[in-house]
């Protein structure tokens, strides 16, 4: 078996994303407040349980403390922009016409659940390599996907909002280059022995799915929104 490459996980990635739904498809408001919600709970999971769990396992330290330094940008104060990542998460709910309210109270579809816990299972029991892909590859979609979902022109153009209402979506084009990807991957090299390798070719297909799973949970929440007239 040849040597596993970063840049076969990332076409990998790319390659499935293409598939996943939400991602490609029409942006509708019900689309985008459906992601806001849903992507309200990962966002939570990510920096509360899933980091914590693979990093404390992880015994390469400059990896711990960018970690560590993301999950204080996410939760607590990102001193670029002087304030979390999850104010600005709820001002771009805000924008498109969700309350503070639904935010709070808003509750993981079946695929959701599904996808975060399976995240879970791979940051708590698998390689902390595994954890760390789990936990990024998302972000490197988003950078690096053709015409995707996350970019903020696409919600300028599909829900007419001004360029100071997709700050969130823009501010994250540039924040997560340094979050995931090849050239950020690249400290897990020294760390891959061919046991290490071997989860990572077993875990990888896991990974992927729940992304899918997710943004089938997107899906699923924006089928119903105009009913709950949202």
């Amino acid at each position: 078996m040849s040597a596993l490459q970063l840049s076969d996980i990332a076409t990998a990635a790319l390659d499935a994303a293409r598939t996943w739904p939400w991602v490609l498809a029409p942006l509708t408001r019900e689309r985008g407040q459906a992601y806001i919600l849903q992507h309200v709970l990962r966002n939570r999971f990510f920096s509360s349980v899933m980091r914590p769990a693979w990093v404390s396992r992880c015994p390469d330290q400059a990896i711990v403390r960018r970690t560590l330094s993301q999950m204080g940008e996410e939760l607590v104060y990102d001193p670029a922009i002087k304030a979390a990542h999850t104010k600005i998460l709820w001002e771009m709910g805000r924008n498109v016409g969700l309350t503070d309210a639904q935010m709070n109270a808003t509750v993981p579809e079946t695929e959701t659940a599904a996808a975060l816990g399976l995240l879970e299972h791979l940051a708590r029991d698998w390689h902390w390599t595994v954890g760390w892909l789990g936990s990024s590859i998302d972000e490197f979609v988003l950078t690096a996907l053709p015409g995707h979902n996350f970019h903020p022109d696409r919600w300028k153009e599909c829900l007419g909002l001004a360029e100071e209402q997709v700050f969130f979506f823009r501010y994250h084009l540039s924040a997560d280059l340094e979050h995931a990807g090849i050239k950020v991957w690249r400290p897990m090299e020294p760390w891959l022995n061919a046991d290490v390798e071997a989860q990572i070719r077993r875990g990888l297909p896991l990974i992927l799915e729940a992304q899918r799973l997710f943004y089938a949970g997107v899906e699923r929440q924006a089928a119903r929104l105009p009913a709950s007239g949202t």
